[in-house]
Parts: structure tokens; sequence; C-alpha cells
């Protein structure tokens, strides 16, 4: 849907229309309505952020523009972030579209603000929309003809000190911290044992080194031209990513590696956060297709070594092979499941079979503040 089109739409209450950057200040304060504790940052902290999301990012279109709710008095109710992404199928330019940023005023949410959004976000131009959602966004998108891809919505987790990180999942569930004095003794031996058998991660064959953006390019359309469905980057815009992910700590310290076989080629990457003590999140593997075994066992060991209970991330189908035999575990945690919307059935088939190269950095996980 164009601009124009979009600034049509609406009533007498309300209507979506294309944000612009003037919009921000009011999108911050909207932010920190919904999201803030009263005491984290006040909006004129969040808005630098929230410009460089909606308005600066390297694939920025006015065809497939970031929405607001607008009331009939000017006032913004609600937000539906839209960040464009080159992709390809078969060769093929496409136009995806990836939702971030989605919220609706408290006092509004009984109203049609977040239908008439998701509605007008549909209604785009783009060849492939991509979403993450809990199970109530997963009903209301899959009530607009949109659908969940189960495969991509599986995560993998590698425990590597297994008691902590079993207690690290209790705490995320209610667990009362003052069992952990009590049971640290008993998780310091069980994690010991742990760590001279199998849970220790073997040293690795292979060699890591520094993934600078060009190097990351380079692999990509290396190692991701066998998949119907990629995304396409330049240069620049991988910069902007790196630089970015390594500015936001809140998940831990972000390491970039490429990983090299005996003739100094490169056999394959990984972007993850490291974060000693508790569970780091992968960003971004992947891996020559005779290579992804070792990879994986890089990163499980750059992980042990720095001192992370597990490793997890996304579900990747070309590490289905490798990743059970390196003790790794496949579930979905009940959070986040890949919404996927297309007038193209060929796209949604590419991603339903586990032949689309799809990972973080191609979906709004990062993007959140």
């Amino acid at each position: 849907m164009t601009a124009q089109g979009l600034t049509r739409s609406g009533s007498a209450i309300g209507r979506v229309r294309p944000l612009t950057e003037d919009d921000i200040p009011g999108v911050a304060g909207l932010h920190e309505r919904i999201f803030g504790d009263g005491v984290g940052r006040p909006a004129r902290k969040v808005a630098p952020y929230l410009t460089e999301m909606f308005c600066r990012n390297p694939w920025r279109d006015d065809e497939l523009p970031s929405l607001v709710y607008e009331e009939a008095d000017g006032r913004i109710i609600g937000c539906l972030g839209v960040m464009p992404r080159p992709m390809s199928l078969g060769g093929r330019p496409i136009r995806a579209a990836i939702t971030h940023t989605f919220m609706v005023e408290a006092d509004r949410r009984a109203s049609l603000a977040a239908i008439r959004l998701v509605q007008a976000f549909l209604a785009g131009s783009q060849d492939l929309s991509l979403a993450e959602g809990n199970d109530t966004s997963r009903r209301i998108w899959e009530a607009f003809g949109g659908a969940t891809s189960l495969l991509y919505s599986l995560r993998w987790t590698r425990p590597l000190r297994p008691a902590r990180y079993i207690l690290t999942v209790l705490r995320r569930r209610g667990w009362s911290s003052r069992w952990d004095s009590m049971l640290r003794p008993l998780v310091s031996v069980t994690d010991a044992v742990a760590t001279r058998s199998a849970f220790r991660p073997p040293a690795p064959r292979l060699t890591g080194g520094e993934l600078t953006a060009e190097i990351l390019l380079e692999g990509l359309e290396r190692l991701s031209g066998d998949r119907a469905l990629r995304p396409e980057y330049d240069a620049r815009a991988l910069r902007w990513l790196l630089e970015l992910l390594a500015r936001k700590t809140a998940h831990g310290a972000f390491r970039t590696v490429v990983v090299r076989d005996g003739r100094g080629e490169a056999a394959g990457w990984y972007l993850y956060y490291l974060n000693p003590g508790g569970p780091s999140e992968v960003v971004q593997i992947a891996a020559r297709s005779d290579s992804m075994g070792e990879v994986l066992e890089h990163l499980f060991h750059d992980a042990w070594r720095h001192g992370a209970v597990a490793v997890s991330g996304p579900l990747d189908p070309t590490a289905l092979r490798a990743a059970p035999d390196r003790y790794c575990l496949f579930h979905h945690d009940g959070g986040a499941w890949m919404l996927i919307h297309s007038r193209h059935p060929e796209v949604l088939e590419a991603i339903h079979r586990g032949d689309a190269f799809l990972s973080r950095l191609e979906g709004e996980w990062w993007i959140g503040i």
C-alpha cells in the first residue's frame, strides 16, 4: 500500500498513516508509557534509537513505511515498525518487510487500532512479511491469512554447565532465589563432574578469527546460495548491523568469529552474545555442508571457555543433522513464533520446507530496545 493510500485509510475516530521523523517524540513517549518501569530511560533517551531504527536504517523505503495510528485529535496511540529487507527467491529479487516495535496505548487496546495497523501492514507492497509473536499475536496473524513457520520457530540449546543451566531455567519460571545458596555446592560439584564428561566441548580442530563485514558478505553469498530464499546484503548494510549489535549489551558481549579450516579457507562463522554465568544467545551461525559440526564445536568451546552455562539459538535446518550428536536439545520455549505472510505460494513453500536462510539478523529479535 502506498503512503497516499495509507493516509486515506481510517475514519473520524482515527486513522493509520505512515510514520514520519516528526512522530518520533510521540512514539518514544508511547514506548516509555507501555514498556517503561517509571525509573528507566526517559523518552528523550529512547528517541535517538527509534530514529535510527525507523528512519535511518540502510533499507528504508518510502513504499514500505513504518505505521502509526493517529486519533482524530492528532494523538498517536499505536505504532507498528516496518523494516524493509531485500531478499531473493531462486535468484529473483523480492522485497521482505519485518515488523518491530508493535505497540498500542494501554487504555486503547480494546479499540481497532491494533487490527488496523496489522491490516495496513499486510496490505503493503512487500512480497514477504515476517514477524515474531506470542500465542495471541499468532492467532491474530493467522486470522488475517498469515501462517506460522513451526520449523523456524524451534530453538536449540547446548548445555555447557548443565546444573547451572537448569538453575537458570528454574529462576525464569519463578524459582525462589533463597534456594540458590542451598543448592550452590551441589550445583558446583555436578558441573565439575560434567566438565570431565561429554558435556565439556572438545577443543576445536579448526581455528577462529575476526569476522568482518566483508568476510561475512562473501560468506553469505557463497554459503546461502543453495537456499531458495535468502537475504541480500551489501557491505554498508552489514557494517551498520554489526556496529549496532556491538553497541547493544543487554544480552552480553557481542562476538563475531570466522572459523577457518587447515587451508585457511572459511568453513563457517558464528555471531553470538556471550553471557558469562548465564545462557548465551546465537544471532547467526552458518557453515559449509561438510563443516557445520565443527563450526558448532568451535562455538560451544568458545562459549564454555568464557564461562557461559549454555548456548542457545533459533534452529537452522542445516544444523538438524549435526546438532543432536553434540548434545543439543530442540524445543520451543513458549515464547516467540515466526509468523509469515505472502501472496506468493512459492515464497511460503520455501520457508515451510526449510529451504530459506533466515537467522535472527533477518528477524526482529535484535531490534528491541
